[in-house]
């Protein structure tokens, strides 16, 4: 029997690994996916020689001090996203996109050399193979008393496992639609659970590689911003590497996530289209277009994720944050974090306080 089973490979689920990993217990973490880091993800494309970041892009090292502090236990370097140049903003397709200097929204904004994907490569890195289970889709939870039975549908078939901990590193949405609670979780809990919607699953992210910066030396940053119904990229920055040896664009979807799915062999032409529209011809011919549609994920998005929030959710209600089936069941990730939820801070910010809760041995 295992001592703690962790459900769901992202960030908060590694890092709280490696916490528990510390005080060598007997657990396991067991991800959907054939992958490790959830949200959390940075290919490097076929000949373009460095990692895009499809996922989480920016670290605030004065805001948020775990993740700064983890990138810094894991070697990892950290620049400044590029800002210098004019920015564009426009707020109706057929008017000229105004032109300004902004200085201030990315002025504490930092990202990782060689993208996000390196904070989970350090965490899987001191993880022993075994400790990782790929392809476990968790069913079944079941309350034994003493103990918890996992039910999960792998490669295989089914599969079952024993512990007297479990601790769900997985969004609480995509566990209220998937999982089956026995007993069955209190109404009010699992109400909640539906109504917290999951960071960015409705979002969609599209990642424009050149040749060269062609904008840098047009004297703009790269940051757009376009507020106009059917714009199909909203936002537009710079996501060139630090010395800037590789180029890119990355912008995020203004369309909906069923207007993208009806239309999916056309984004990357109309992404393309925009980015001219913005920059001129030079942007008319990428080396690569790649886009990451997460409201397409299904370990990511449910039905209810198609839509996303207009501002920010609050996160980390409190019956997320308390144990439950006395003591054998928690809720982890960043939904649950009572600050910075959303963010990668607040992954880091949640596996801290479930490793703080669980019952240590003596």
């Amino acid at each position: 029997m295992l001592a703690i089973a962790i459900v769901g490979a992202g960030l908060s689920g590694l890092a709280l690994a490696g916490r528990l990993l510390e005080s060598h217990r007997d657990i396991a973490v067991f991800e959907a996916r054939s992958r490790c880091g959830g949200r959390i993800l940075s290919p490097s494309p076929a000949g373009a020689g460095f990692a895009v970041d499809l996922g989480p892009t920016w670290v605030w090292p004065a805001q948020q001090p775990r993740i700064t502090a983890l990138a810094g236990r894991l070697g990892l370097e950290l620049f400044r996203q590029w800002d210098l140049g004019h920015s564009l903003y426009q707020n109706d397709a057929n008017t000229t996109p105004m032109v300004f200097t902004d200085t201030e929204t990315h002025a504490d904004a930092r990202r990782i050399k060689g993208g996000c994907g390196q904070l989970v490569a350090g965490l899987v890195q001191g993880l022993p193979d075994e400790m990782l289970h790929m392809h476990h889709q968790l069913l079944r939870l079941t309350d034994c008393g003493t103990y918890v039975e996992l039910e999960f549908k792998t490669g295989q078939g089914l599969a079952h496992y024993q512990a007297q901990q479990v601790v769900l590193a997985v969004p609480p949405r995509l566990l209220a639609g998937s999982v089956v609670f026995e007993p069955a979780l209190a109404p009010n809990l699992l109400q909640l659970m539906q109504g917290t919607p999951t960071w960015m699953a409705g979002h969609a992210k599209a990642m424009l590689v050149y040749k060269d910066a062609f904008w840098r030396r047009q004297g703009y940053s790269g940051n757009a911003w376009l507020h106009y119904p059917g714009t199909v990229l909203a936002e537009l920055y710079d996501a060139c590497t630090a010395q800037g040896e590789a180029s890119a664009l990355f912008g995020f979807f203004g369309l909906p996530a069923a207007l993208r799915a009806s239309h999916r062999d056309g984004l990357e032409a109309w992404a393309v289209q925009q980015t001219v529209r913005l920059f001129g011809t030079e942007a008319a011919s990428p080396l690569q277009v790649i886009i990451q549609d997460w409201s397409a994920e299904p370990f990511t998005a449910t039905e209810d994720d198609l839509t996303p929030p207009t501002s920010h959710p609050v996160y980390g209600h409190r019956p997320l944050c308390l144990d439950h089936w006395q003591d054998k069941l928690y809720f982890c990730g960043t939904e649950t974090a009572q600050a910075h939820g959303g963010y990668l801070e607040g992954a880091l910010e949640a596996s801290e306080r479930v490793f703080a809760a669980l019952a240590l041995p003596t």
